[in-house]
């Protein structure tokens, strides 16, 4: 199987925007800063790594509207729907943090959604719900928006693991760590109450966190 590759030239999108304010929800590993960029180290995820047209790294910031869309997209994002038991090890959650980080601007976002994708003849099936053996087909429709359109700070899609919230992207160089406020921060290894959301977040989908 392979997805449609974007067209050239692409034509314009349709835009959202992001208020100055917004609380973005992350979760990361805690070796990083919470506002700290992916610099396209690490494997393939649906919409990074990508390059610029001179093949330099643009650096990725994932986040989801909700702590659930975001241990979802996380966390939670390689569990096979029909998988018969659904685990994630304690493990995997207390060597990640949740960060709340809040807009210091207003972010002018690319919309992924169904009717948006409809516009390029795509469908959310193809772009957002394929299988991570297609995510270099699927990066290659971020880097064209990247490149064709200047004005966008990133990407909006509804989250394939936790609809209807969304799931955002951002791309560094236009976004800077400095264009989010850091409100706080809670490391899995330290702080029980993260364990806890991720235990409640996985019992919407029957997961169980193990030893």
């Amino acid at each position: 199987m392979s997805i449609k590759a974007p067209p050239v030239p692409l034509h314009a999108p349709n835009y959202t925007s992001l208020s100055k304010g917004t609380l973005i929800h992350r979760v990361h590993l805690s070796t990083y800063a919470g506002n700290s960029f992916n610099p396209c180290a690490g494997g393939q995820t649906r919409f990074a790594p990508i390059t610029d047209a001179s093949g330099a790294c643009i650096p990725s910031l994932y986040g989801g509207s909700t702590l659930d869309s975001a241990i979802y997209e996380t966390i939670f994002h390689d569990i096979p729907a029909k998988a018969a038991m659904k685990t994630v090890r304690k493990a995997d959650v207390t060597q990640r943090s949740h960060t709340g980080l809040t807009l210091t601007r207003t972010m002018t976002l690319v919309s992924l959604r169904s009717p948006d994708l409809l516009n390029w003849a795509i469908t959310r099936n193809s772009l957002i719900a394929s299988s991570p053996k297609l995510y270099s087909q699927t990066a290659a429709w971020a880097k064209a928006i990247h490149d064709a359109f200047a004005n966008a700070d990133g990407l909006v899609w509804t989250s394939n693991k936790c609809d209807p919230d969304s799931a955002y992207l951002f791309f560094g160089g236009r976004v800077s760590a400095g264009d989010f406020t850091i409100t706080t921060t809670r490391h899995g290894a330290t702080d029980p109450t993260f364990l806890s959301d991720v235990r409640n977040a996985g019992s919407r989908g029957g997961i169980t966190i193990t030893i």
